[in-house]
């Protein structure tokens, strides 16, 4: 059979899962969906919400709350003539009012821009203007950004303000709305009429290397398809029955909303969500909550580890951790120090619905640090630069199948669009030189003879110094098992004298510790090739990194090598 009709029949299984599982037909809106979960199951409880943890501040909100109450913010939106078509810019923290905003413009048919908190100055200017947003809505610690660079956003119309938690002497500037003065409108059911072809959402990646790039969800595809929901219907990180998920991720990007906040919603699993990352609470919330499946990103696993042992430590219901991109070398201690089951995976926002995961119901055994194997009956592989497949144990770009012939449907199913970029968006798929087409993810991995997959690097993270190729994790792994070393970052910075690239390393300490540039070089000579060595050396307190935890090392290069840069060629 091949491999076209393997992958047709899968999606011919997921349609029929969606009909019987959750009655979800070709022509049902979201808002047919929510209002079908309100009727069904309106008094189960979708979501705890964590105000304040010290203070023992939670809410609850089921399925009928979420219903009645993102009618209400969707019908005082259509009173200030928010349409079908027409984009809202979102800037909220983890909140139900966020959540609640989501849905209402759902209900619409508009387009939700999710728009990272820590953005201020051109970054926020340059979301807001590029997605061609009309409305604004914005938490009120937020608002003063935005009134900064009000002058250089003409498209936005209006803006709403969430008030919940603002001090007693906040006050709205003339012109702008509350969140809260919406709530109060009526909250009968919200008929719209949805082109398919209208957009749905746009999420913007994290930029770690450029400008980002919005990936765009389409109304057509949200639930059958190529559409948005599929990843979060068909489940979540193998949830089962009697599971409580977690999240302190933001709900901006799609860890957070996509694979907890929706996947709960839509699998009647109870979500609880917290404002953010609290490694000091994080246990605590744990157990309170009584959590037994939940999401870690980079470098969070070692953060919780960092903290001091307790007694307790082993005192949880978890039965399940999934995590992206964990440091292999820590999952072992992660797992006997909290009794918990450790699973990567692989997966990503513009990865056109391609993963890679370890499920216990299939996968026996996987090995530590794996990020697993294809879903369903996907096909995965790797490639070389110029399209050919590699061996077992060889560093090349991590690649899914699409189709043996190019077959415009083949194509479609699996196509990202990026909003105002069609070339970055026909770039994702391309012909290999066995003929087939192939999703270039832009990461870079290996397989090992039995097809276990390990993630390597990112392929702009590449750094290309004296005719060799170097991965940057490659680097940092070996300086990270330094016992004076937190974590580093490896990237290229031009040199004067070379074409290429040199290797440079920022490099953050552990508290109280001290280093020389001369010590870290000593430790690096019989562990890492000589053209992997660093070059250019510099300590630093801490490294930039986005809300979950991705290293953005964008900035990095944007400082290079400053007056305080050890350089082991010309040192000081």
């Amino acid at each position: 059979m091949s491999l076209d009709r393997i992958i047709s029949i899968y999606d011919f299984i997921i349609k029929d899962i969606l009909r019987d599982k959750l009655g979800i037909y070709p022509d049902t809106t979201f808002a047919d969906f929510v209002k079908h979960k309100a009727e069904v199951v309106g008094n189960k409880n979708y979501m705890t919400f964590i105000r304040d943890f010290d203070k023992g501040i939670d809410e609850t909100y089921t399925y009928h709350d979420m219903h009645i109450k993102s009618n209400k913010i969707g019908n005082g939106l259509r009173k200030l003539g928010v349409t079908s078509g027409d984009g809202i810019a979102l800037m909220n923290f983890n909140s139900p009012e966020f959540l609640l905003t989501v849905f209402s413009i759902f209900k619409i048919g508009g387009y939700v821009v999710f728009v990272n908190t820590m953005l201020k100055g051109e970054g926020l200017q340059y979301i807001i203007d590029h997605s061609d947003s009309k409305i604004l809505v914005i938490h009120w610690s937020l608002l003063e950004r935005y009134l900064k660079i009000k002058s250089k956003l003409p498209k936005i119309q209006k803006v709403i303000v969430d008030l919940n938690e603002a001090p007693n002497n906040f006050s709205l500037p003339e012109g702008i709305y509350s969140l809260q003065k919406l709530m109060e409108s009526s909250d009968e059911d919200i008929e719209s009429d949805i082109n398919p072809k209208n957009i749905s959402f746009l999420m913007y990646t994290s930029g770690t290397t450029g400008l980002p790039k919005a990936v765009t969800g389409f109304y057509g595809g949200s639930f059958y398809g190529d559409g948005l929901f599929i990843p979060t219907i068909m489940g979540y990180g193998q949830g089962q029955l009697g599971d409580t998920l977690y999240t302190c991720l933001p709900l901006f990007h799609s860890n957070g909303f996509f694979n907890t906040a929706l996947a709960g919603y839509f699998n009647e699993f109870p979500v609880v969500i917290s404002k953010k990352f609290s490694a000091s609470r994080f246990w605590n919330i744990i157990r309170k909550y009584g959590v037994t499946n939940f999401n870690l990103l980079g470098s969070m696993p070692l953060f919780l580890l960092k903290q001091p042992e307790r007694p307790n430590d082993r005192d949880n219901k978890v039965r399940r951790i999934n995590t992206l991109a964990c440091p292999k070398e820590i999952i072992k201690n992660f797992e006997e120090r909290f009794g918990v089951k450790v699973y990567e995976s692989y997966g990503a926002t513009d990865g056109g619905g391609f993963g890679l995961g370890t499920y216990e119901r299939r996968h026996e055994n996987p090995p530590i640090g794996t990020m697993g194997k294809p879903q369903g009956n996907l096909v995965a592989e790797i490639l070389d630069t110029e399209g050919n497949i590699m061996k077992p144990g060889e560093v090349g770009e991590l690649v899914f199948f699409v189709s043996s012939t190019g077959a415009q449907q083949d194509l479609k199913r699996r196509k990202v669009t990026y909003y105002k970029d069609e070339k970055a968006s026909q770039n994702k798929i391309k012909k290999g030189n066995d003929g087939k087409f192939w999703f270039h993810t832009g990461d870079l991995a290996t397989k090992d003879e039995n097809r276990w997959f390990f993630f390597v690097d990112r392929k702009r993270d590449s750094i290309r110094r004296r005719g060799e190729n170097i991965a940057a994790w490659s680097v940092e792994r070996i300086i990270n098992k330094h016992d004076k070393v937190l974590e580093s970052a490896a990237f290229g910075v031009k040199s004067s004298e070379y074409a290429e690239d040199e290797v440079m390393v920022a490099v953050v300490l552990k508290p109280e510790e001290s280093m020389t540039p001369e010590e870290l070089l000593y430790f690096l000579e019989d562990k890492l090739a000589e053209f992997m060595i660093p070059r250019f050396i510099a300590f630093v307190e801490k490294l930039p990194k986005n809300e979950v935890h991705r290293l953005m090392k964008r900035f990095l290069k944007d400082r290079g090598v400053t007056e305080t840069t050890y350089d082991r060629e010309n040192p000081r």
